[in-house]
């Protein structure tokens, strides 16, 4: 019949393996888990996506207490996975050596932010070594603050940008803050180095050393906004994605934001967890953004 191939058989044969080609260049890289250790000697751990080493480096970072299996950072990973770039996420140790589960408001909770920025920089260090040009750091909630914490308190390090996803504001009032920031200083000057229960977050119980609830305790709203207004000056690249109805942020906050972040985003409807349909419009926000650094990388 004129018109039908001589060999169909081929043109079949060709086809499957065309469209084999395009599902693997689709797929994601399939992450890897990686072990590195601390200053201190702590094993810590993360999964690691392999990606383009002329583009930056994306560095995820959980919630308050979380692990990144939390259904929020799995879907920022999820989310960036096909974009090419290289993914880590780690488990930040919380104290804990090698951590691999969330923690309980009142376990013994003995780590200082400043610990955990430490673990920070070793990944970021890592990165480097891999050959990433920069790193874009990418936090939910509390992995926020962690992320503006480190872009400030470490200069020289390669932050191509800072993406704060659900970045809110503190959930305890300024009353009870100086209040309890007073009671931890008293037991500081005591030399009192016992566990007591604080409000911090989520968390009524927050069981913790003086000095590590005063390393979390000073990050309020005040300061979110100096720390950002600091990265402004020296031009970090910060992104901002809120949901209209998290309940941990609203208009005021938003406005307050876009005085010094680089763009400020509120997806109507979307909650603190950017659950449901909400989780595409995240991932889509996010690859917008991603790309825009890309770019800017060139």
């Amino acid at each position: 019949m004129q018109g039908c191939p001589k060999h169909p058989w081929r043109a079949l044969a060709l086809i499957t393996t065309l469209a084999g080609m395009v599902i693997l260049l689709s797929t994601p890289v399939q992450a890897e888990g990686l072990r590195l250790t601390s200053a201190d000697g702590k094993p810590l751990n993360a999964e690691y996506q392999p990606g383009d080493t002329r583009r930056p480096a994306v560095l995820v970072l959980h919630g308050f207490l979380q692990t990144r299996e939390f259904l929020t950072t799995q879907s920022i990973i999820n989310g960036l996975a096909s974009m090419g770039n290289g993914i880590l996420s780690p488990n930040l140790s919380l104290g804990v050596a090698d951590r691999q589960q969330s923690m309980q408001c009142q376990a013994p909770h003995q780590n200082t932010l400043e610990d955990d920025l430490r673990e920070i920089d070793v990944w970021v260090r890592w990165l480097r070594e891999k050959g990433y040009p920069s790193v874009i750091i990418v936090g939910h909630s509390w992995g926020s603050q962690h992320g503006l914490g480190y872009a400030d308190a470490y200069p020289k390090a390669p932050i191509a940008a800072v993406v704060g996803v659900s970045l809110v504001r503190t959930e305890q009032s300024p009353r009870v803050i100086a209040r309890q920031s007073a009671a931890a200083k008293g037991r500081l000057t005591r030399r009192d180095a016992a566990l007591h229960p604080y409000a911090l977050s989520y968390c009524k119980d927050y069981m913790a050393k003086p000095e590590a609830y005063l390393s979390y305790a000073r990050w309020s709203d005040a300061h979110v906004l100096e720390v950002l207004a600091r990265l402004n000056k020296r031009q970090v690249p910060v992104y901002v994605l809120l949901g209209s109805r998290d309940k941990r942020s609203d208009h005021a906050w938003a406005k307050a934001l876009r005085v010094s972040a680089s763009q400020v985003l509120v997806v109507e409807g979307a909650n603190h967890f950017f659950s449901s349909l909400h989780e595409f419009e995240l991932s889509e926000r996010l690859e917008v953004i991603l790309a825009r650094l890309n770019t800017a990388a060139r």
